[in-house]
């Protein structure tokens, strides 16, 4: 069996090379060579080539099946924000500047801190307050831009001695979308909402499920720095048992 291929093609030019190479464009030196390719083998796997290929033509792929995207229905992380700037449920979003958010860390942290409330410069803690806490969450061995969010009860400046019904609900906005491993109540405000009770002596004793999330309870860094000789081995305590529920305590050994 005989048929032109490329390799014939191929070989051709090969033999217009080699005239030019030995200067003998007329090719009276180098004899030109008719290629045929009359291996069998070769065509047999041609054939076996083509029938693969009509075969992946007809045969219909398997769709995978789409998954159910479970978070369809929590606000993106990049939406947190509108969440508290769409807010007017009460006179307090009036001490609300460009400079205050509901939140700043990371994406997906292990770790929530929740402060009583944010600061009018828009932070949630004084820079004596984060200096102090920055050494702890360093003890931890957290890395605080990776895995760490903070954000506060009390989502405007000024709201008073209660907490907002909305606040509290933006808060938890903020939990389903965020999903971390473990959420820090830091004061009276959070030990409130997640037990029940302002005590945090009492509050700190349990661990609790705020809305699906593993809850614990302590003091603020700014209630600590009041009475450090007192409250620094119980908030130390209470963020190992925060460590232990993120499944981080053994960065401690």
């Amino acid at each position: 069996m005989q048929r032109d291929s490329a390799a014939e093609y191929f070989f051709s030019l090969t033999d217009d090379a080699l005239s030019v190479i030995r200067k003998d464009p007329l090719r009276e030196v180098v004899k030109p060579y008719a290629y045929r390719i009359e291996n069998e083998e070769d065509v047999r796997l041609d054939a076996k080539l083509d029938e693969i290929i009509n075969r992946r033509k007809t045969d219909s792929a398997p769709v995978p099946e789409k998954r159910e995207n479970k978070g369809k229905n929590r606000p993106g992380f990049l939406h947190l924000n509108d969440l508290l700037q769409d807010c007017h449920a009460c006179d307090f979003w009036l001490n609300r500047t460009d400079r205050i958010e509901a939140g700043t860390g990371a994406i997906r942290p292990l770790f929530v801190f929740v402060l009583d409330r944010v600061l009018e410069d828009g932070s949630f803690m004084s820079a004596q307050e984060k200096v102090f806490f920055g050494k702890w969450l360093a003890a931890l061995r957290l890395d605080v831009r990776k895995e760490c969010y903070f954000t506060s009860v009390i989502k405007c400046p000024g709201s008073g001695g209660y907490i907002p019904q909305e606040c509290e609900n933006i808060l938890i906005s903020q939990l389903e979308s965020l999903h971390p491993a473990v959420v820090m109540m830091l004061g009276s405000a959070g030990a409130l909402v997640a037990a029940g009770t302002g005590d945090i002596f009492k509050a700190r004793e349990s661990v609790y499920e705020y809305h699906g999330f593993r809850t614990v309870c302590s003091f603020s860094p700014a209630q600590v720095l009041e009475d450090y000789q007192a409250l620094r081995r119980p908030i130390w305590e209470d963020l190992k048992k925060a460590a232990r529920i993120a499944g981080t305590d053994g960065r401690l050994h």
